[in-house]
Formats: structure tokens, C-alpha cells, sequence
């Protein structure tokens, strides 16, 4: 490597960018086992600079402060024993990301740090980006694209930077954690993703498990003014590391859509299986993407659970003054992996618009407990601004 020059080092330091970006957000949750309701009102500021790139190498940094306005009516799970309904957006200030990164030769990318880590959808690896704090990861990547049409990812993972934020006594988690991934896009169909993940979870070894699988996405068929596409996915997992005793659980997932114009009609059909009481985990994903809004499956029940959904979606892009607006509902049937029981049912609807580069979205979705939980109802409002 040739030597580094001062003004080499000064253009690379100086020759990058910065961003912030404001989120606001009033969260309020009405559920029957508790006797209060929460209202939260929070702000959330994340700024940050990444610098240009010298010999390849880059790096960035990035922080996070979230804060309540008005009084704390709110379990922000950080509190045992809270009459009021969980909104885990508590006041913290972390530093949310701090890398290093270098661009190899053979398109190959090491990055070495705090970090953002997405693996494919976020079923299993995410950054929760729902939630106020983000969850970021102290891990080193090394990401390979030299074979063509091919991505190949390994992440270590040593620490999770969870979403309760550092001062929580159950936020952070140490862990000795290995995320695989070998991603195919030479078929003409689509793409065809296989995975391990390797989680040894120091605080929570009833979450420490192995678990490998594979997802296809199948490319967009056109016919007759119709968009069709689908996904499917099936995995296994079993007990690792820490864990205590043994188990084994499958997971498997079909996922079909059509689209029409700006509105699009997406189905599923999601199971997370169980073993002797033990569910099948992703205790690393985006959680609030997956099985409702109103997050009651967050943790799988010991009998597994089994998602049946349907999702209409309306988006356009091109009614003035709005850069996007979007109009979207849907519905979850929700029973036991293990003998069938009905646990439930969750309604939502939302909307959102993008104008000037300002976001705002209203949602709402209402849980009908029928065998697990309570009922549940829950209304967001969110506006958002990236500078």
C-alpha cells in the first residue's frame, strides 16, 4: 500500500457527508389484563458523518438520543411490575453505530464495529427499525460479491445493542453469534437464499439456538395486466451453545402476490413450530414486520404458532402535491403450531404520505385474544424528516 499523504488523508476525512433525521411519534395501547392505558410522545434525533474513502477504507460514526415529552404514562420496558401496557421506546442516548469499512478488491467489503445489520427480509437478523432505538450490532462483516450473481455474507457477532437501550437491565445482549448467508441470482425465476445462524446468547440461553434454511423469491411474472410473485421459505432449528436441554422446531412460510396497477393483494401462510415447550425464536429479528402490529407474538408461544394473512395495499406516486401516498390493511388468523387451538385475531389499517420530504403515517390494528394473551389495541402517529 503506498504511503498515506497528509492531503491525501484531509480530502478523505473532509470528503464525506453528514445526515440527521427527526422522528416524532405518539404511541397509545388499550390492553385488557392491565388497568391503565399508555400514551407515549417521544423524540427520536440520529446524526451522524461518514467519511470518503482512502485506500479503500472508510469509516462512520452515529448517534442516537430519544426522549419522552410530557409526562411518562408508559411501561418503557425497563420497569418490572408496570401497570401501564409496554411501549419500549425509553429515554436513552447511545452511540448507535461506530465502523470501519473497507472496499477489497474482488468486490469484497470488511466492516469492522458497531453497525447495521440486515439479513434478507429481517426474519431473523434486523435492525428494528420500527421502534425509536434502533437495534444495532457490535460485529465484524465481510460481504463477497466476486462470484458473479452471487452475494456471500458472514457476520460475528459479539453483542446485540437491542432496541431497551444500554441502561436497561435486560437490553443489551453479549452473545458469540455467526450469521451465513449465500445469496443466487443466476436463474432467470428469481433468487434462491440459503442461511445459518449460529446464536449463543449469554443472558438468554433459552434463545440460544442454530438454525438453517433457505427462502426463494421468485422475479415477477406479467400476464394479462396482472403482477404475480411469491415467496417460500422453510428452516430448521434446534438448541445450541448455552442453551439448556434439547429441542428441535421447523419454520416455513409461503408467500404469494398479485398486483394490479397501485394496488397490490399479498396472502400468507407463516409457522413457527415448537418441541417439548420450546418455540422456534428469532430473537435478532425486525419483530415488528412479522406477525401483527400489535407485536402480542413477539416471544413464539410453547405450542408454536401458525399466522394465516391477508394484506391489501394501495400506493401511488403520482397525485400532487404527495411525493407518495399510501393506503394499506389486512388481517392475521393466528393458532398453535401443536394441536390447532385458535389463539387470536388482529385487524389493521394505515395510511401514510410523503410531502416535501416530510413523513407521516397514521396505523392502527386491534388484537382479539381467543385462547393467548389479552385483547389489544393500538394507535400510532408518526412524522418523520431526514436532513
Amino acid at each position: 500500500m503506498a504511503p498515506v499523504q497528509a492531503g491525501e488523508l484531509y480530502q478523505a476525512l473532509t470528503g464525506g457527508g453528514g445526515w440527521l433525521d427527526l422522528r416524532y411519534r405518539t404511541e397509545l395501547v388499550d390492553q385488557d389484563n392491565l388497568p391503565r392505558h399508555s400514551a407515549a410522545n417521544t423524540l427520536r434525533s440520529r446524526a451522524g458523518y461518514a467519511t470518503g474513502s482512502m485506500h479503500g477504507f472508510s469509516a462512520l460514526a452515529e448517534v442516537e438520543y430519544i426522549f419522552h415529552i410530557g409526562p411518562e404514562r408508559f411501561n418503557n420496558g425497563n420497569a418490572k411490575g408496570s401497570r401501564y401496557p409496554l411501549i419500549a421506546d425509553p429515554d436513552t442516548a447511545e452511540l448507535n453505530q461506530a465502523a470501519l469499512r473497507y472496499e477489497g478488491p474482488l468486490q469484497t467489503t470488511l466492516i469492522l464495529g458497531r453497525q447495521r445489520v440486515v439479513h434478507d427480509n429481517e426474519r431473523f437478523v434486523g435492525d428494528a427499525g420500527f421502534r425509536q432505538n434502533m437495534q444495532t450490532f457490535d460485529a465484524v462483516s465481510l460481504i463477497s460479491r466476486s462470484v458473479p450473481k452471487t452475494e456471500l455474507r458472514y457476520e460475528y457477532i459479539n453483542r446485540a445493542n437491542r432496541i431497551f437501550g444500554r441502561e436497561s437491565s435486560f437490553g443489551d445482549w453479549k452473545m458469540d453469534g455467526h450469521a451465513f448467508s449465500a445469496a443466487w441470482q443466476g436463474w432467470r425465476a428469481g433468487k434462491l437464499t440459503g442461511y445459518g445462524y449460529l446464536f449463543d446468547i449469554d443472558p438468554r440461553p433459552d434463545l440460544s439456538s442454530k438454525t438453517f434454511g433457505a427462502r426463494w423469491d421468485a422475479r415477477r411474472i406479467d400476464a394479462g395486466g396482472l403482477k404475480l410473485k411469491y415467496a417460500a421459505e422453510a428452516a430448521w432449528q434446534s438448541d445450541y451453545g448455552n442453551h439448556r436441554g434439547a429441542y428441535d422446531a421447523g419454520y416455513y412460510l409461503l408467500q404469494p402476490s398479485i398486483a394490479s396497477g397501485p394496488v397490490t393483494l399479498t396472502a400468507g401462510y407463516e409457522v413457527l413450530g415448537s418441541d417439548g415447550g420450546q418455540g422456534f425464536s428469532t430473537p435478532l429479528a425486525t419483530l415488528h414486520k412479522f406477525q401483527g402490529f400489535t407485536d402480542v407474538f413477539n416471544t413464539t408461544p410453547p405450542s408454536g404458532v401458525r399466522d394465516l394473512m391477508l394484506d391489501i395495499n394501495y400506493q401511488r406516486t403520482d397525485i400532487a402535491p404527495f411525493d407518495v401516498l399510501r393506503i394499506w390493511a389486512g388481517a392475521h388468523d393466528f393458532s398453535a403450531q401443536n394441536g390447532g387451538d385458535s389463539y387470536g385475531q388482529e385487524y389493521y389499517a394505515a395510511a401514510a404520505i410523503m410531502f416535501r420530504g416530510v413523513y407521516t403515517e397514521i396505523k392502527g390494528a386491534a388484537y382479539e385474544a381467543d385462547g393467548l394473551g389479552a385483547d389489544t389495541r393500538k394507535l400510532w402517529l408518526t412524522l418523520a424528516k431526514e436532513f
